[in-house]
């Protein structure tokens, strides 16, 4: 007996999902039309682009931070939609971001508190990847599909 990917509870699951993803996105697009908040959003960015920066690639730091938010809006949205290929565009934008940004094993030098802040940020994002990986391995591939009433003539 197979069961269809989008069922209630599934298509529920793959929204909680996408849902920080979508957020963010959002959030980060609204951020960076004022310039008072663009400062913030691309100082979150600072490892990836540092990062960038010592493999010889010079990157804007406006035009990353859009580039980020465009990925994680998508991916959040053909996921919800049941793409697979939502849930990859998210596992790119979240492998990297979670490597370089939650890296616990190098704060020995800040205080425990922090340290453990970093940690509890890098298993959410490792909680997140496996969520990613379960939406990838078990959905059937069939998008989500509106049912329209029949229009009576």
């Amino acid at each position: 007996m197979t069961v269809s990917s989008n069922t209630f509870p599934l298509v529920i699951a793959r929204f909680m999902l996408a849902c920080p993803f979508l957020v963010a996105s959002v959030t980060t697009l609204v951020l960076l039309q004022d310039t008072a908040t663009a400062g913030y959003v691309t100082e979150q960015n600072i490892a990836l682009i540092s990062t960038l920066g010592d493999l010889g690639k010079q990157v804007p730091q406006d035009k990353l931070a859009v580039f980020l938010a465009v990925m994680q809006g998508m991916g959040g949205f053909l996921m919800v939609f049941n793409h697979k290929f939502g849930g990859l565009l998210l596992m790119l934008y979240l492998l990297p971001v979670t490597l370089l940004t939650q890296q616990f094993w190098k704060e020995e030098h800040i205080s425990l508190g922090l340290q453990q802040d970093a940690l509890a940020n890098f298993l959410k994002n490792f909680g997140l990847l496996g969520g990613i990986l379960m939406f990838m391995a078990t959905t059937d591939g069939v998008p989500l599909k509106v049912k329209r009433k029949a229009h009576l003539d």
